[in-house]
């Protein structure tokens, strides 16, 4: 493994090579009035959901890496202690690229980007019509770090509105539709990535499971079955197992084995381990 040191890279490198790691980050598409009343629109990628009860949000418009200048974001949302944040769709993301262009301090970005401004119920700042979730937000708290070119200002803020498309909403399951909403997210650099383009399901563990530790010792030293495929193996209760003779049959049965898991067929990956039926 290669170390860096934050202490010791430049802070470009490190910026650079960080943001390629913590990777791929939802994109808050950042709403803002100044206390005159003109309009900001900002993308950040340091941005998640922290909590639900009460709903928070937190991102960081960073002090500017090369003049040290806190952004208008941020000085917008101490003046006035709101904004909305809209989630950024693939069909959005050529006209949220304008937005992000260092316009001077009261240019609107929603002129510059051919966004439309959508309504807000309880904050002042509008959303971005064409998102598809918008979130309506109040400041709870900022947190100030280093003070200097490229630190971070995290902002904590209580969604008190949210606005969602009805095209996107599952009201059966009363969950969001991903293939619908068709986020998009950032990585290192230029990088985007299309969320729907790679989604898969895992079922969340709703009891306590087997674990990897049950596995019987002859399959946790398998040069064949990874640790992918010994941790899906372990969701089940382990059946009865009797080790492999030969190393041939433990590494063709592994390998069987191997060809099920592929497909996330666990009981039968287990009965090509055992050589009996485990359906």
């Amino acid at each position: 493994m290669r170390l860096l040191d934050p202490a010791k890279l430049p802070h470009p490198d490190f910026h650079r090579v960080l943001l390629g790691g913590v990777a791929p980050r939802p994109i808050a598409f950042v709403s803002t009035l100044d206390k005159d009343g003109r309009s900001n629109l900002a993308p950040f990628s340091f941005f998640n959901a922290f909590g639900i009860n009460p709903p928070v949000i937190a991102f960081s418009p960073a002090y500017a890496g090369r003049t040290g200048l806190p952004k208008d974001t941020l000085l917008n949302i101490l003046e006035t202690k709101e904004c909305t944040v809209s989630i950024i769709s693939y069909d959005m993301v050529h006209q949220a690229s304008l937005t992000s262009a260092p316009y001077e301090r009261g240019v609107d970005e929603f002129v510059k980007s051919g966004f439309t401004k959508l309504e807000s119920k309880v904050v002042k700042a509008p959303g971005v019509c064409e998102s598809p979730f918008v979130m309506e937000a109040k400041l709870i708290q900022h947190l100030e770090f280093g003070g200097k070119p490229g630190s971070a200002n995290m902002l904590i803020c209580e969604v008190v509105m949210l606005h969602v498309r009805d095209s996107v909403f599952d009201a059966e399951s009363g969950a969001i539709d991903p293939y619908k909403m068709d986020q998009v997210a950032r990585l290192g650099g230029p990088w985007y990535t299309r969320a729907k383009k790679g989604l898969f399901k895992w079922p969340q563990p709703t009891s306590l499971l087997p674990g990897y530790d049950s596995l019987p010792e002859e399959l946790r030293l398998s040069h064949i079955l990874t640790g992918s495929d010994l941790a899906k193996l372990a969701t089940v209760e382990v059946p009865v197992f009797t080790p492999c003779s030969t190393n041939a049959e433990r590494d063709t049965r592994h390998a069987e084995a191997k060809k099920w898991l592929e497909s996330d067929h666990i009981a039968e990956a287990w009965s090509a381990i055992t050589g009996t039926d485990q359906k």
